[in-house]
């Protein structure tokens, strides 16, 4: 195909009236990725180093792109042919191009249900290794096809600052779009009527968000969300005592209290904030700084036990010793004094809370 029957295949849309049964079907804003295929056509210069310059060559390539607004968008695009034939000879060439683009989309301007678009761009065309500065202007169509494939037909005009040549290309590309917002229309034509249409979005779980922007489908009745439509929760602070004892006059953790000591340990991980604090206590009898002493390494026991076989941080884990000063039964009974003989294990965390509408 010749530069200029493939140039009137790709933009003859263009200079065909407005349609008035297909409307502009390009979302607002979208990432992109696609391919693309282009066919290039240089003016006779000397683009290396003699005067035939290169042949009509079709170049393959791919390309990325972002839409951040309803009339603006930037791209990246790179395409390579190993054989491009010179002109009159039988020398090959390997040239790749490489182009950054900004893109002016007619937001809303339809012809045939394609989008038009006018750009400028700057890039680098490598040719057997030797760098071309060049900078140009585009213009193309836009479509969208199955929802989120994009169809691009166009045509670039290059100049080389470096060598002072200019050279042409039109392109077919096919992207895959993601991120997708802001789309005008669907792929059904619309219905002329007088008053506008009243558009209801269904909201599935009732939590005044759309399904269309709802990311948390299926929340709980009268549940408070977010402008997503996800649960709200508040950070509740909890604590949690562990509650273990000693056999008198000893500072060793008896292993039927293993339980009490792991559970501690398995809810400081699970906890926001997951600090221990581990109180020592002891019975009357003794005096005052024995039951001190005692009360301090009871304490002591269960932080190394805590360290060494659960792996807790010594950081998140306080010790305190309040010796006889805080009985919880009479120190006149056996019974008394053996639950006073303790040691009391207090994880402190943070439960999230679920919020419901009153």
């Amino acid at each position: 195909m010749n530069k200029s029957m493939m140039t009137a295949a790709v933009l003859s849309p263009l200079f065909i009236a407005i349609s008035a049964h297909a409307d502009e079907n390009v979302p607002d804003r979208y990432g992109y990725i696609g391919g693309h295929v282009s066919e290039y056509f240089f003016y006779d210069n000397q683009v290396t180093g003699d005067v035939d310059g290169f042949d009509e060559s079709a170049f393959p390539g791919g390309q990325i792109g972002w839409r951040f607004s309803p009339k603006w968008s930037v791209q990246a695009w790179y395409e390579k042919n190993d054989e491009v034939d010179h002109k009159y000879t039988d020398r090959e060439s390997e040239v790749i191009n490489y182009y950054a683009s900004l893109r002016h989309h007619f937001d809303e301007t339809s012809f045939l249900g394609f989008e038009p678009y006018t750009g400028i761009n700057a890039g680098v065309q490598e040719i057997n290794d030797n760098d071309e500065t060049l900078a140009g202007v585009e213009l193309g169509i836009q479509r969208a096809l199955f929802k989120h494939v994009l169809l691009d037909l166009g045509t670039r005009h290059a100049y080389s600052v470096d060598r002072e040549f200019w050279e042409g290309q039109v392109y077919a590309g096919l992207n895959l779009m993601f991120a997708v917002s802001g789309r005008e229309t669907d792929n059904e034509p619309r219905q002329a009527t007088d008053q506008p249409e009243e558009v209801i979005v269904a909201d599935s779980d009732n939590d005044g968000v759309p399904d269309d922007r709802d990311d948390c489908p299926g929340t709980a009745p009268n549940a408070r969300v977010d402008a997503n439509g996800c649960q709200i929760y508040k950070m509740v602070n909890e604590q949690t005592i562990k509650t273990i004892y000693f056999e008198f006059d000893q500072s060793d953790v008896r292993g039927q209290f293993s339980d009490e000591v792991r559970d501690a340990a398995e809810q400081s991980r699970q906890g926001g904030k997951g600090q221990i604090r581990i109180e020592g206590h002891t019975d009357s009898i003794g005096s005052e700084q024995y039951n001190q002493g005692l009360s301090e390494r009871r304490a002591d026991s269960v932080k190394k036990q805590l360290i060494q076989e659960y792996r807790i941080d010594a950081d998140k884990v306080d010790t305190r010793g309040y010796g006889e000063s805080r009985p919880v039964a009479p120190n006149d009974t056996a019974e008394g004094r053996e639950k006073n003989r303790r040691a009391d294990i207090i994880v402190e965390g943070e439960n999230k809370e679920p919020q419901f509408k009153e």
